[in-house]
């Protein structure tokens, strides 16, 4: 027994001094540590944390921004589509208060036959406004444009067959 350990105590100084240190205590084993490798392997993961922690912060901040964005765009295409709706409302108003001008165009008229031509008059105007107010390719701004000059067409048709 004594003959072998010599023997046992040079594999072990063998198997030691042929070990590399590591700061990983998985590996190298209790002999193969090192405690500047560790705190190395520490200071390594710490700042991977902190860097993921900063791109974590700034797709934070992108995602705020994204929301604040879209939350204004909401309350533009709101706004946008109140104000539609506004005019829409405006138009038909217009529309109707038109239609009714031209119902009345016979009213005053002095004569039959100048209330007829009135109401024929009336019709054709009548035509008009709800063929505008109805045409689709135009904006609302600009059917109420048009409008008004049909409206100026129904007034002059009233001072007409009135006189």
């Amino acid at each position: 027994m004594k003959h072998y350990l010599p023997l046992a105590l040079a594999a072990v100084c063998a198997g030691l001094s042929g070990c590399e240190t590591t700061g990983d205590p998985q590996q190298g084993g209790l002999f193969g540590w090192s405690e500047t490798q560790a705190k190395e392997r520490q200071a390594q993961k710490q700042s991977a944390v902190a860097g993921a922690e900063a791109e974590l912060a700034r797709e934070s901040g992108r995602t705020a921004a994204m929301n604040q964005r879209r939350a204004t765009t909401d309350r533009q295409i709101n706004t946008a589509e109140t104000q539609r709706r506004l005019a829409v409302e405006q138009l038909r108003a217009q529309q109707a208060a038109l239609i009714a001008k031209t119902e009345r165009l016979d009213e005053d008229c002095p004569t039959a036959a100048s209330g007829s031509r009135a109401r024929a008059r009336g019709h054709t105007l009548a035509r008009k406004v709800n063929t505008i107010a109805a045409y689709p390719f135009l904006t609302v701004a600009q059917r109420e444009e048009r409008l008004r000059r049909v409206e100026s067409e129904i007034d002059a048709a009233r001072a007409q067959f009135n006189r």
